[in-house]
């Protein structure tokens, strides 16, 4: 019943004046991508790609995304034709939907566009590495297969949301701001550095990330480093919590001295949100500043 129903709607979206016009974009690559109308059937190889497409009412022209592909629950619900990696992605499976576009990242799927070039597919990448490239990317899809005024609208929120953010840390002194840590595994001990799309979001919710001067996107540091940087407080996704509470952190050799494990600053994040640049980015903000600042939010 749910897929008649996302049948009936797509066709009624087809058959708008606003959906019939002919679509051109440039891409991240500088290719241009010409449509004759806004593109009807949709492969997502991005997690993040296929938020921004239901976000911006492009879901129902969905009909395929990634095994990582889980929210909204419609998207959980559609095909998958792999995993996130270029060599988990089915082209039979894609070729299959018959999609009219296919979108993906630049730094990962870049090297399948000789193939879907091969299968008559059109491709295009989308760069989704900091702030305002994720939002040029939500208008670009609202422009490809979505409502672009609900892209605009989308874009904007998210901005003045943000602002609002750095408008309440901005008398907190740049100095004087907490140290985080932020927790990607444990043997070894790894950490996101300031070029992450994490390090982005620690940073615009006023922490100051404790390995900021680190010039690896995923460093593997030493406990003798991380105790010497005396962070303030641990953060790290959700999908670390067994290993993450202040009990087992304190039982690890020489961590009961950390001030962020004796005073029990250990914050959990859903890992979707903090580290997939998609719309939802700005709640992981909203969420670590309130973790940081209590009293201002």
């Amino acid at each position: 019943m749910r897929r008649t129903l996302a049948i009936i709607l797509a066709a009624a979206l087809a058959a708008s004046p606003a959906f019939a016009q002919a679509v051109s974009f440039t891409d991240s690559r500088g290719v241009t991508i010409s449509l004759p109308a806004k593109a009807a059937r949709i492969v997502s190889l991005s997690p993040a790609i296929t938020e921004m497409l239901f976000a911006v009412g492009a879901g129902p022209r969905v009909v395929g995304v990634t095994s990582y592909c889980n929210y909204p629950a419609a998207a959980d619900a559609l095909p998958e034709v792999g995993a996130y990696s270029p060599d988990t992605i089915s082209m039979e499976a894609i070729v299959a939907l018959r999609p009219d576009l296919v979108l993906g990242e630049p730094q990962i799927h870049r090297q399948l566009a000789d193939q879907f070039k091969a299968a008559g597919l059109r491709f295009a990448a989308l760069d989704l590495t900091g702030f305002d490239a994720v939002f040029s990317a939500i208008e670009t899809t609202g422009k490809a297969g979505g409502d672009q005024a609900m892209a605009a609208a989308l874009v904007s929120s998210m901005k003045a949301r943000l602002e609002a953010v750095r408008a309440k840390l901005a008398a907190v002194p740049a100095g004087s701001r907490p140290l985080v840590f932020w927790e990607v595994w444990n043997e070894p001990l790894m950490t996101a550095g300031p070029g992450t799309f994490i390090g982005m979001v620690l940073e615009a919710a006023g922490a100051r990330n404790v390995f900021a001067d680190l010039a690896e996107d995923w460093p593997v540091v030493s406990f003798e480093a991380l105790v010497a940087r005396k962070p303030d407080y641990i953060m790290a996704s959700q999908m670390q919590a067994e290993l993450l509470t202040p009990e087992k952190l304190a039982a690890r050799p020489g961590w009961s001295g950390l001030k962020a494990v004796k005073e029990r600053r250990i914050v959990l994040l859903d890992g979707d949100i903090v580290s997939r640049p998609g719309p939802r980015f700005v709640d992981a903000v909203e969420l670590i500043a309130k973790a940081l600042y209590p009293g201002l939010f």
